[in-house]
């Protein structure tokens, strides 16, 4: 079934509007642990997935790719969710000090 341009159109302005969900990740491969800020979870498990499945992991951390072939799965799970009423400035900072006690906590690498 062929798409529309006002359905097209729809898609990309519900997209563009959509609102961010900020959340502290950890991401495991294996016996191997890393905890990464992101706006959407289950984008970070698609993106890492694919990018791991077709070798194309130029972003992800020194060693992830190598865990991936040997282990062949990745799991990402939020282990905090932030507020939304935070500016940019001060979710950044939270985001640091989060990301170093996950990393502390469960002897995850940032990323």
């Amino acid at each position: 079934m062929a798409v529309s341009k006002d359905q097209k159109r729809a898609a990309k302005a519900a997209w563009s509007e959509r609102k961010a969900d900020w959340a502290i990740c950890i991401v495991r491969i294996g016996a191997a642990t890393w905890v990464k800020a992101v706006s959407d979870a289950a984008a970070l498990e698609r993106r890492l997935s694919f990018m791991l499945r077709t070798g194309g992991a130029n972003g992800a951390p020194a060693g992830m790719q190598a865990a991936f072939r040997e282990e062949g799965t990745v799991t990402v799970e939020v282990v905090e969710r932030l507020d939304d009423d935070l500016s940019d400035m001060a979710r950044e900072t939270l985001e640091k000090d989060r990301i170093a006690h996950w990393a502390d906590e469960l002897g995850a690498t940032p990323f």
